[in-house]
């Protein structure tokens, strides 16, 4: 029976090594993009309490109303041409880091003793290898591009909140624990039923 070896980020990070130029330019990308999606909540504020309903009782400013909305509407469009590189990179990188591990794979393969493969299913082992490849690629492409961008996202939002409204951040925050316990007392409920 094989030697069963427990997850190692070093050894993920072993992996993006040779790529970490684009690693850094998905991490800007993520950061970009995040930071941008905090600014539009941040111009609507200002479109309502300047443009729209100036605190000195004075008329409306359509003209900047206009301009803010025009702003609002370059930094989607910037928002969503960096999601799309992002989406492209990191889907590029993943093929990469794929190709990489296939080559160390095989690499390993041709060097294993012939007893190896006489006392190993050929169906087993090539199941194996197109499944766990698989699960790695997953991660790679879409998992831990997700956990940077839901952190940098997460984090952005809350200062974002605290620009607009400390009390009401303060509030929305201490509504959180409840939150996590909720779901984690309905996913265990969940998991019971399920198994």
């Amino acid at each position: 029976m094989a030697e069963q070896r427990s997850f190692s980020w070093g050894r993920v990070a072993r992996l993006f090594t040779p790529h970490r130029g684009r690693v850094a330019l998905i991490s800007v990308l993520v950061f970009g993009t995040a930071v941008l999606g905090v600014v539009n909540p941040l111009l609507i504020q200002v479109t309502f309490d300047d443009g729209l309903f100036p605190a000195d009782g004075g008329d409306t400013d359509l003209q900047l109303v206009v301009v803010l909305c025009a702003v609002m509407l370059l930094v989607t469009l910037m928002s969503t041409v960096l999601g799309v590189v992002q989406t492209i990179t990191t889907n590029r990188l993943g093929q990469d880091v794929l190709r990489d591990l296939r080559e160390s794979l095989y690499r390993h393969l041709q060097n294993l003793p012939l007893s190896f493969y006489a006392s190993s299913r050929t169906g087993d082992l090539q199941s194996r290898i197109s499944s766990d490849v698989g699960g790695v690629q997953t991660a790679v492409t879409t998992t831990l591009s997700n956990i940077l961008s839901n952190v940098v996202t997460l984090i952005s939002a809350v200062v974002a909140m605290l620009i607009l409204s400390v009390p009401l951040t303060l509030l929305s925050l201490a509504t959180v624990p409840f939150f996590v316990v909720a779901t984690r007392v309905v996913g265990r409920r969940r998991e019971a039923f399920t198994a």
